[in-house]
C-alpha cells in the first residue's frame, strides 16, 4: 500500500494542505516553521489509530477550537482481500495517477483507492472512519477500518532516539518482525517462573521480621491467612513483559548504542520488517555522519526481497546538504507555508531542465535549504556575494546564514536564468545578478522576472570583471590587478595585458607603469575585458577576494552603477 493523496484541514501549522506524494521516497525540505514535521505527524496520525486520548487546544490551527481539524489520507496498491464486499469494496474509490485526482467511483483506468479520515473536534475526541462522498451524503456514522487491518495501513515512525525500537515492546520493530512466530507467551512465563524459583533460593531471612508481624496484625483484624505469609517475587509486580526483554550484544543492551547507530540499525529493521510499508523519518541525518547517511538511504531506497523493483514509500525531513546530494530530483519536495496555506512541490516536476535541476542538486545543495537564493551569474558572481557577506559581516551588519540567504554559481547566461526560474516555482525568494557582455537567455528570464525573481544587470554591456574595474577607483584598480598576480602569478597577468595593451596601440605595463596619470574609461574597460577572458577571478575563492578590494571602496563610489547594484542585492537580503 501507499499514499497517494494527503488532505489536512485545520491541523496545527496547516489551515489547508493538498497533496499527491510520490509512490517511493519523499523528502521533505523546507525552511523552519513551514510545517514539514506536521505533514509528517498528520499521515501518522492518521493510520494509527489510537484508543487515548492524545490532543489539546494547540493541535488546532490558530488554536480555533470552533473548526475541527480533520485529515484524509487516500491508499492505493490495497492488498486483494481489502476489496472483498464484505471488507471495503463497497467503500473504494478511484485514483487517476496521469490526473492525479481522486473519482469517488471506482471505474475503467482507474485504481482502486481507500480513503481514511481522522476527525477532531473540540471534545479533543478522535474519530477515525473510511471517507468518501457517497458515504458522507447518507451515513452520519461512516464505518471504521478494522482493528486488525489498522497495523497493515499503518506507519513505521523514527523519531530522534531509536531505543524503544531495540527491545520487544509493544509498537517496536522486533515486535512485528517476529510476530509471525510462536512462544513468546510460554517463554515470558517461564521465566517468571524461574525468577520465583531463583528468589525463593536466596536468603529468605532479611524479610522474616516484616512477614511475622503482618502476619500477626492479619489474625488480630480477622483478616484470613489461608497458611503461613512468606515473601514471595510478584512476577506481574517487576514487569517481566515482553517490553523487559532487549536485544543484546553479548551481555551489552544495544539501547546503549550512540543515537546514529540506534537509527542506522532501527532503520534497516523497519525497512526489512515487511508492512507497514510506509515509513516516516524525521531530521535522517541526525546523529549520523555523512557516509553514514549516504549509505543508509541507498539502503532505504532499494526494493525489499521480493517485492520487484517497487520501491518502499518513505516520507523523510532534512536539514542536510548532504541528504540532498544523495538523493535524486525525483524524491525531493520543497515545502512552504503562507497564512496557513501549506504547498508541496515537487524538485523534478516543476524543473523545465531536468539535468540542471539535478546538476544544480548535487553542486549546491545548500540553496535548497535556504528560504532567499542569491543566483549568481557564475562562480565570479557567487564568489564576490560570499566575500562581500563576510566583509559586510565583520562591518557590524546581519550575515546572509542569519538572513536565510545562500549565494549560488548559476552555472552561466544559459541556465542561470533557468535555475532562477525553477527556484521560484518551488517558492524560494531570488534574486539573480547577470552580467550584460553578451545577451542571456531572454526566455527564461523573461519568465522568471515575471514570477517574482528580482534581477539586477550591469549596464553597459560589460561583465562584472568590467564593471569593478569601470567603477572603483584607481587605487582599487591596482588593487584587483595586485589580486589578480596573487592568483595567477605576475608573469602572466603582466604579459596578457602587454599584449592587449599593443594590440590596442597604447603604452604596456613594462614599459609605462600604471599610475594616476593613465586613468582612462578605454584602459579601465580593457583590463577588465582581459581579467574576465583570462578568467583571472573565475573561481569561487578568487571571486571571494574580490570582496576585500570592492567593498573598503563602496562608500566612495556610491553614485557608481556597481555600489548600486551591490547595496541593492544587500536591501533585498535584509528585507523581510
Amino acid at each position: 500500500m501507499r499514499i497517494v493523496y494527503l488532505e489536512v484541514q485545520n491541523f496545527r501549522g496547516i489551515k489547508s494542505l493538498v497533496w499527491a506524494p510520490a509512490a517511493g521516497m519523499n523528502c521533505l525540505i523546507g525552511p523552519g516553521d513551514s510545517t514539514k514535521t506536521t505533514i509528517l505527524d498528520a499521515i501518522e496520525l492518521c493510520l494509527n489509530p489510537r484508543s487515548y486520548s492524545f490532543a489539546d487546544d494547540c493541535d488546532f490551527f490558530d488554536l480555533d477550537i470552533e473548526k475541527p481539524l480533520r485529515i484524509t489520507v487516500t491508499l492505493a496498491g490495497l492488498p486483494g482481500d481489502f476489496k472483498a464486499e464484505d471488507r471495503y469494496g463497497l467503500h473504494l474509490r478511484g485514483w487517476n495517477q496521469a490526473a492525479t485526482k481522486i473519482e469517488d467511483e471506482p471505474g475503467a483506468g482507474l485504481e482502486d483507492a481507500l480513503s481514511i479520515t481522522v476527525v477532531i473536534d473540540q471534545s479533543l475526541e478522535a474519530r477515525w472512519s473510511i471517507h468518501n462522498d457517497r458515504i458522507d451524503a447518507i451515513d452520519k456514522d461512516p464505518p471504521a477500518v478494522r482493528y486488525k487491518d489498522t497495523k497493515r495501513m499503518g506507519t513505521n515512525r523514527l523519531g530522534p532516539y531509536a531505543e524503544r525500537h531495540l527491545g520487544w515492546g509493544r509498537t517496536s520493530v522486533l515486535t512485528r518482525i517476529g510476530e509471525a512466530g510462536e512462544g513468546y507467551s510460554l517463554q515470558l512465563a517461564e521465566a517468571g517462573r524461574a525468577a520465583r524459583t531463583a528468589f525463593k533460593a536466596g536468603d529468605q531471612g532479611i524479610f522474616k521480621k516484616a512477614v511475622d508481624r503482618a502476619e500477626e496484625l492479619s489474625k488480630l483484624f480477622a483478616v484470613p491467612v489461608r497458611g503461613k505469609f512468606t515473601a514471595e517475587l510478584d512476577v506481574q509486580g517487576v514487569s517481566i513483559t515482553s517490553g523487559g526483554i532487549a536485544l543484546h550484544d553479548g551481555n551489552l543492551p544495544l539501547r546503549r548504542l550512540g543515537t546514529g547507530s540506534s537509527r542506522l540499525l532501527v532503520s534497516a529493521l523497519q525497512h526489512d520488517a515487511g508492512p507497514p510499508h510506509i515509513a516516516i523519518v524525521d531530521e535522517i541525518e541526525h546523529g549520523l555522519e555523512p557516509h553514514r547517511v549516504a549509505r543508509l538511504l541507498k539502503y532505504l531506497k532499494t526494493p525489499k526481497d521480493g517485492e520487484g523493483t517497487v520501491q518502499p514509500q518513505m516520507f523523510v525531513t532534512t536539514h542536510s546538504p548532504v541528504v540532498i546530494r544523495e538523493l535524486t530530483a525525483s524524491d525531493i519536495f520543497a515545502v512552504r507555508s503562507s497564512a496557513g496555506v501549506t504547498t508541496v512541490a515537487s524538485v523534478s516536476g516543476l524543473a523545465r531542465d531536468l539535468d540542471t535541476a539535478q546538476r544544480h542538486l548535487r553542486g549546491t545543495p545548500e540553496a535548497f535549504l535556504a528560504r532567499k537564493v542569491l543566483v549568481g551569474e557564475g562562480r565570479t558572481e557567487q564568489g564576490l556575494m560570499r566575500g562581500l557577506d563576510g566583509w559586510w559581516h565583520t562591518s557590524g551588519r546581519d550575515s546572509f546564514a542569519l538572513l536565510g540567504a545562500v549565494p549560488i554559481d548559476g552555472g552561466g547566461k544559459d541556465k542561470a536564468p533557468l535555475i532562477a526560474e525553477h527556484l521560484r516555482d518551488l517558492g524560494y525568494e531570488v534574486w539573480l545578478l547577470l552580467d550584460s557582455d553578451k545577451p542571456p537567455n531572454a526566455e527564461a528570464l523573461r519568465r522568471a522576472t515575471d514570477k517574482g525573481a528580482a534581477v539586477w544587470q550591469w549596464p553597459d554591456n560589460c561583465s562584472t570583471e568590467q564593471r569593478l574595474f569601470l567603477d572603483l577607483p584607481w587605487a582599487g584598480v591596482r588593487a584587483l590587478i595586485a589580486l589578480a598576480i596573487e592568483c595567477v602569478g605576475q608573469d602572466s597577468v603582466i604579459a596578457v595585458l602587454d599584449n592587449a595593451l599593443n594590440a590596442a596601440d597604447l603604452p604596456t605595463v613594462s614599459a609605462a607603469k600604471l599610475g594616476p596619470e593613465r586613468d582612462t574609461v578605454d584602459l579601465r574597460r580593457l583590463i577588465g575585458k582581459v581579467a574576465n577572458e583570462k578568467s583571472w577571478f573565475k573561481d569561487i575563492s578568487r571571486g571571494e577576494g574580490l570582496a576585500s578590494v570592492v567593498g573598503p571602496h563602496l562608500a566612495n563610489v556610491a553614485a557608481t552603477p556597481l555600489a548600486q547594484g551591490l547595496e541593492a542585492m544587500r536591501t533585498w537580503v535584509d528585507g523581510s
